[in-house]
Protein backbone atom coordinates (compact mmCIF):
# COMPACT_ATOMS: atom_id res chain seq x y z
CA UNK A 1 0.00 0.00 0.00
CA UNK A 2 1.38 3.48 -0.87
CA UNK A 3 1.54 6.28 1.93
CA UNK A 4 -0.39 8.65 -0.31
CA UNK A 5 -3.34 6.22 -0.12
CA UNK A 6 -3.46 7.07 3.82
CA UNK A 7 -4.97 10.43 4.20
CA UNK A 8 -8.09 10.60 5.86
CA UNK A 9 -8.96 13.91 5.59
CA UNK A 10 -11.27 13.57 8.87
CA UNK A 11 -8.03 12.55 10.77
CA UNK A 12 -5.21 15.12 11.87
CA UNK A 13 -2.32 13.87 10.70
CA UNK A 14 1.42 14.82 11.62
CA UNK A 15 4.76 14.10 10.13
CA UNK A 16 8.09 14.72 12.12
CA UNK A 17 11.60 13.42 10.74
CA UNK A 18 13.01 11.82 13.99
CA UNK A 19 16.35 9.74 14.80
CA UNK A 20 14.80 6.45 16.03
CA UNK A 21 18.31 4.40 17.13
CA UNK A 22 20.45 7.11 14.85
CA UNK A 23 18.18 6.33 11.54
CA UNK A 24 16.50 9.00 10.29
CA UNK A 25 12.52 7.99 10.03
CA UNK A 26 9.31 9.56 9.54
CA UNK A 27 7.56 9.47 12.39
CA UNK A 28 3.17 9.79 11.33
CA UNK A 29 1.37 10.56 14.75
CA UNK A 30 -2.69 10.42 14.12
CA UNK A 31 -5.43 9.72 16.77
CA UNK A 32 -6.01 5.86 17.62
CA UNK A 33 -8.10 5.17 14.52
CA UNK A 34 -8.63 1.21 13.64
CA UNK A 35 -8.85 1.16 9.93
CA UNK A 36 -5.98 3.84 10.03
CA UNK A 37 -3.35 1.56 11.74
CA UNK A 38 -4.41 -1.73 9.73
CA UNK A 39 -3.94 0.72 6.18
CA UNK A 40 -0.29 2.23 7.89
CA UNK A 41 0.60 -1.30 8.16
CA UNK A 42 0.91 -2.21 4.64
CA UNK A 43 3.44 0.26 4.31
CA UNK A 44 7.00 -0.83 3.37
CA UNK A 45 9.13 -0.18 6.39
CA UNK A 46 6.54 0.91 8.98
CA UNK A 47 7.55 -0.28 12.61
CA UNK A 48 5.67 1.16 15.58
CA UNK A 49 7.59 3.15 17.93
CA UNK A 50 6.53 2.16 21.86
CA UNK A 51 8.38 5.59 23.10
CA UNK A 52 7.02 7.61 20.85
CA UNK A 53 3.18 5.78 20.48
CA UNK A 54 3.14 6.34 17.08
CA UNK A 55 4.42 4.88 13.58
CA UNK A 56 7.30 5.96 12.15
CA UNK A 57 8.59 4.90 8.13
CA UNK A 58 11.74 4.95 6.15
CA UNK A 59 12.72 8.71 5.82
CA UNK A 60 13.16 8.38 1.91
CA UNK A 61 13.00 11.52 -0.61
CA UNK A 62 9.48 9.30 -1.98
CA UNK A 63 8.28 9.37 1.60
CA UNK A 64 8.87 12.99 2.43
CA UNK A 65 6.92 13.73 -1.23
CA UNK A 66 4.01 11.58 0.05
CA UNK A 67 3.96 13.10 3.56
CA UNK A 68 4.05 16.86 2.02
CA UNK A 69 7.56 17.33 3.73
CA UNK A 70 10.74 19.56 2.29
CA UNK A 71 13.65 17.54 1.20
CA UNK A 72 15.97 19.13 3.21
CA UNK A 73 13.77 19.57 6.70
CA UNK A 74 16.04 18.57 9.62
CA UNK A 75 15.85 15.95 12.33
CA UNK A 76 13.38 17.31 15.25
CA UNK A 77 13.24 16.22 18.46
CA UNK A 78 10.52 14.74 19.80
CA UNK A 79 9.52 15.52 22.84
CA UNK A 80 10.92 12.66 25.75
CA UNK A 81 8.51 11.20 28.11
CA UNK A 82 9.32 10.45 31.60
CA UNK A 83 9.47 6.76 31.00
CA UNK A 84 12.64 7.38 28.41
CA UNK A 85 14.08 9.63 31.07
CA UNK A 86 13.87 6.47 33.17
CA UNK A 87 15.59 4.56 31.12
CA UNK A 88 18.52 7.35 29.94
CA UNK A 89 18.79 7.61 33.57
CA UNK A 90 20.03 4.27 34.20
CA UNK A 91 22.29 4.19 31.37
CA UNK A 92 24.16 7.16 33.40
CA UNK A 93 27.19 5.62 35.41
CA UNK A 94 26.73 5.80 39.10
CA UNK A 95 28.51 9.15 40.23
CA UNK A 96 26.18 10.44 37.39
CA UNK A 97 23.11 9.47 38.10
CA UNK A 98 23.88 10.48 41.79
CA UNK A 99 24.33 13.81 40.31
CA UNK A 100 21.27 13.96 38.52
CA UNK A 101 19.93 13.06 41.60
CA UNK A 102 21.47 16.00 43.43
CA UNK A 103 20.34 18.39 40.62
CA UNK A 104 17.01 17.40 40.63
CA UNK A 105 16.89 17.45 44.54
CA UNK A 106 17.90 21.27 44.57
CA UNK A 107 15.36 22.63 41.91
CA UNK A 108 13.20 21.21 43.78
CA UNK A 109 13.95 22.58 47.24
CA UNK A 110 14.65 25.75 45.18
CA UNK A 111 10.92 25.67 44.22
CA UNK A 112 11.30 25.43 40.65
CA UNK A 113 8.48 24.98 38.72
CA UNK A 114 7.54 21.82 37.25
CA UNK A 115 8.47 23.13 33.44
CA UNK A 116 11.25 24.30 34.42
CA UNK A 117 12.31 21.55 36.45
CA UNK A 118 11.90 19.22 33.30
CA UNK A 119 13.59 21.39 30.86
CA UNK A 120 16.73 21.31 32.82
CA UNK A 121 16.74 18.01 33.95
CA UNK A 122 16.64 16.91 30.17
CA UNK A 123 19.32 19.76 29.26
CA UNK A 124 21.37 17.87 32.06
CA UNK A 125 20.61 14.55 31.24
CA UNK A 126 21.91 15.30 27.28
CA UNK A 127 25.34 16.50 29.02
CA UNK A 128 25.45 13.50 31.56
CA UNK A 129 24.67 11.22 28.50
CA UNK A 130 27.52 12.41 26.42
CA UNK A 131 29.92 12.46 29.32
CA UNK A 132 29.57 8.45 29.02
CA UNK A 133 31.77 7.12 32.00
CA UNK A 134 33.10 10.50 32.77
CA UNK A 135 32.47 12.39 36.24
CA UNK A 136 30.07 15.06 35.46
CA UNK A 137 32.20 17.25 38.73
CA UNK A 138 35.82 17.09 36.91
CA UNK A 139 34.65 19.17 34.01
CA UNK A 140 37.16 22.10 33.43
CA UNK A 141 35.09 25.88 32.37
CA UNK A 142 36.94 25.33 29.12
CA UNK A 143 35.53 22.31 28.69
CA UNK A 144 32.07 23.21 29.13
CA UNK A 145 32.39 25.87 26.72
CA UNK A 146 33.98 23.33 24.22
CA UNK A 147 30.55 21.60 24.94
CA UNK A 148 28.41 24.53 24.24
CA UNK A 149 30.38 25.09 21.07
CA UNK A 150 29.56 21.56 19.79
CA UNK A 151 25.88 22.24 21.14
CA UNK A 152 25.97 25.38 18.93
CA UNK A 153 27.82 24.63 15.79
CA UNK A 154 27.39 20.88 15.38
CA UNK A 155 24.11 20.03 16.75
CA UNK A 156 22.60 23.48 15.76
CA UNK A 157 20.61 24.04 18.70
CA UNK A 158 17.83 26.67 18.46
CA UNK A 159 18.74 29.53 20.65
CA UNK A 160 16.36 28.82 23.02
CA UNK A 161 17.50 24.89 23.70
CA UNK A 162 20.96 26.65 24.05
CA UNK A 163 19.63 28.81 26.66
CA UNK A 164 17.76 26.60 28.78
CA UNK A 165 21.10 24.05 28.30
CA UNK A 166 23.30 26.54 29.53
CA UNK A 167 21.40 28.03 32.59
CA UNK A 168 20.84 24.20 33.57
CA UNK A 169 24.23 23.60 33.32
CA UNK A 170 24.99 26.95 35.46
CA UNK A 171 22.59 25.77 38.01
CA UNK A 172 24.50 22.55 38.48
CA UNK A 173 27.60 24.15 38.76
CA UNK A 174 26.90 27.32 40.84
CA UNK A 175 24.03 26.23 42.88
CA UNK A 176 24.78 22.15 43.50
CA UNK A 177 28.64 22.30 43.10
CA UNK A 178 28.66 25.68 44.47
CA UNK A 179 31.54 26.82 42.35
CA UNK A 180 31.29 30.58 41.93
CA UNK A 181 31.14 32.23 38.72
CA UNK A 182 31.66 29.16 37.33
CA UNK A 183 30.44 30.30 33.86
CA UNK A 184 32.19 33.37 33.08
CA UNK A 185 32.53 35.60 29.27
CA UNK A 186 30.83 34.14 25.98
CA UNK A 187 29.84 30.34 25.67
CA UNK A 188 29.01 30.54 22.25
CA UNK A 189 25.09 30.44 22.63
CA UNK A 190 24.20 33.71 20.80
CA UNK A 191 24.04 33.75 16.90
CA UNK A 192 24.32 36.78 14.95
Amino acid sequence: MHLSKLVIAALPVTYHIINHRHQPRILVKFPHNQDFNKRIKKVPGVLWSQTHKAWHIPDTPENRNKCGLPADLPVTPVKQTPAVQKLKAAQLNENNREQLRLFTEKLVLKRYSNSTLKTYCNEFMQLLLLLGNRNAQDLTTEQLKNYMLYCTLKLKLSENTLHSRLNALKFYYEQVLKKEKFFLGNTGTQRH
